[in-house]
């Protein structure tokens, strides 16, 4: 937690639960929040796959606490700087997207967006928008002239997230550049058009904010107001939403529920109490108690509060009372809770390491050795020992005591 010096009980809690990282202007922010006008603030996601993941999930659960307090949220899908990617902290230039892939990852996101947050039949609903409604309409060159004049080549060199490519000597295309100056005309036409004060994103977005702010003071005189929230990572500092099969996603058609609800039963010890500030609505002082619990069986207790909370945010239809029964039958070895399991089919003879790799409990066979290698990996309780054992049956194949698979062999 920074040391904000927050008189706003809004952004006092915010702070101490953890979303706030970097303000462009805390006494303004501060002001904002305590002088009784109504607020606005947006968050922008770029449609560039199918699916919301982990990174976006601090974003929803403040657009849902900020909206119950009755401060206005908009929420803009990138439908025109998705055309561009974001070079933001990349090594490398996006791979293009082509517009009706682009649309299609809209109707995607829209569609889960609507489950997870209230766009109509609320007292204080959410504004979606496509940036694309009124980027597609500018005029290059007017814009040129009225708006080229008010950046400064000079501050966006030092940007971290252009400096650092340039240091590394990596490509930098002339489009990706002009990502920063797309965002930032997206903050002050929201600014001018909607009263919206604030923009809040994710810290890898700080350099885009900062244009957008310096742009509307240049334009308009007037404050706009950068908030970014801490990248969501674990103890060790790694971006939390990786697992041995890939990203952690929150389309229930690309991760199930269970294997969702899995991740978060099974965090380290250490991010508990962090995320539990995050995602739930606990008492902080309450939380902080928690640490004391790391390396006990009560730590267990409140890994699943964790997963519940964050399940029940992302999937609200789902069966929490049959996710625990099928999560307890699997460690018991129930077999109505293995049948419940996502089948895989393999070939008779494919070896185990293939096999892992196939189901998703290793993204690669070389993980996969690493795994036997630990004598992690069990067949039907067994413990696997050779990389080519062959798989001959049907069977249950586990890493660990908590993640399983089950195949059957044709």
């Amino acid at each position: 937690m920074l040391d904000f010096k927050f008189s706003s009980p809004i952004l006092k809690d915010l702070n101490r639960r953890g979303f706030i990282y970097q303000v462009t202007d805390p006494e303004a922010l501060d002001k904002l929040f305590q002088s009784g006008e109504e607020i606005t603030f947006y968050v922008g996601f770029d449609p560039t796959a199918k699916s919301l993941h982990v990174g976006h999930l601090l974003w929803i659960r403040l657009i849902t606490k900020l909206q119950k307090l009755g401060i206005k949220a908009i929420i803009i899908c990138g439908g025109a700087t998705s055309k561009i990617g974001d070079p933001t902290w990349k090594d490398k230039e996006r791979v293009m997207l082509d517009y009706s892939t682009v649309l299609e990852n809209i109707e995607a996101i829209t569609a889960k967006l609507k489950k997870l947050v209230k766009f109509d039949n609320c007292e204080n609903p959410v504004r979606l928008l496509n940036n694309d409604d009124w980027i597609s309409k500018i005029n290059y060159m007017e814009f040129l002239r009225d708006y080229g004049p008010l950046f400064s080549v000079n501050k966006m060199l030092t940007m971290d997230s252009v400096s650092t490519r340039l240091e590394r000597q990596q490509h930098l295309s002339f489009l990706e550049f002009n990502y920063m100056l797309l965002q930032a005309y997206d903050f002050l036409y929201l600014f001018e058009n909607y009263n919206c004060q604030i923009q809040i994103g994710g810290a890898d977005q700080w350099s885009n904010m900062i244009s957008g702010v310096d742009l509307i003071r240049r334009k308009t005189g007037k404050i706009g107001i950068g908030m970014s929230m801490p990248l969501l990572t674990n103890a060790d500092g790694k971006k939390m939403g990786k697992t041995e099969s890939g990203a952690v996603w929150m389309d229930e058609n690309l991760m199930s529920p269970f294997d969702f609800w899995q991740y978060w039963r099974n965090v380290d010890d250490r991010d508990v109490t962090k995320l539990l500030k995050l995602f739930t609505d606990i008492d902080v002082d309450e939380i902080e108690k928690f640490d004391s619990l790391i390396g006990t069986k009560e730590m267990n207790e409140k890994k699943i509060v964790l997963a519940d909370s964050i399940t029940s945010m992302v999937h609200p239809e789902v069966d929490l009372n049959a996710i625990h029964n099928t999560a307890s039958g699997i460690f018991h070895g129930s077999e109505s809770a293995i049948d419940s399991l996502e089948t895989f089919n393999i070939s008779r003879g494919t070896r185990i390491d293939k096999a892992l790799v196939i189901t998703g409990l290793a993204t690669s066979q070389t993980s996969a050795r690493r795994l036997i290698d630990g004598k992690g990996v069990k067949i039907d309780s067994k413990v696997v020992e050779i990389y080519d054992l062959p798989i001959t049956s049907d069977c249950l194949i586990s890493v660990g005591k908590k993640k399983f698979a089950k195949v059957n062999v044709s």
